[in-house]
């Protein structure tokens, strides 16, 4: 039996013959390979839970929404970005990339700078200001208690596996 985790307010999620649950639907009669699948959306789900829960209070400190922290994450220091190539990726309509940028702009985390090929192009580029807050939330990430429970070489590991599933 391979018992992938446990949560307190949920049933356990187990590979076995017996009885395997999540979320209170019995997953017996589903391959191995589905119930693989069921556990990692429940891991993933549960970690994506567990890292936004972690972040409130730094974005309070910070006075940042998550949709706002989502744009700093996507800039990267030095590599302005046009407003439709920001909006590709955070996947939403490029006028909520600029209610967004207006609110960064306003506190001083992004600027908007030509675009040397294009004068008519406005990109988005992080302040140094802004720079040293993305750092901030990455660093509140890569701390959390999630990561903690994990040795170093099991961090390592886990970086491989999510950069393999990202490629």
């Amino acid at each position: 039996m391979r018992e992938y985790f446990t949560h307190p307010e949920r049933k356990c999620v187990k590979l076995s013959t017996n009885e395997v649950s999540i979320y209170g639907v019995d997953v017996t009669t589903r391959s191995e390979g589905q119930q693989v699948g069921f556990a990692l959306a429940e891991g993933v789900y549960g970690v994506f839970h567990a890292l936004q829960a972690g972040m409130g209070e730094l974005l309070n400190e910070l006075h940042l929404t998550e949709s706002l922290a989502d744009v700093l994450w996507q800039l990267f220091p030095g590599t302005p970005l046009s407003r439709g190539a920001l909006a590709d990726r955070l996947q939403c309509d490029p006028s909520n990339v600029t209610f967004l940028v207006d609110r960064l702009e306003e506190r001083g985390l992004v600027e908007r700078v030509a675009v040397p090929t294009d004068r008519r192009v406005k990109a988005v580029a992080l302040t140094t200001a802004g720079a040293a807050t993305r750092d901030r939330l990455i660093q509140a990430s890569a701390s959390s208690a999630v990561f903690a429970r994990l040795t170093s070489e099991q961090q390592v590991q886990l970086a491989d596996l999510l950069a393999r599933c990202l490629a």
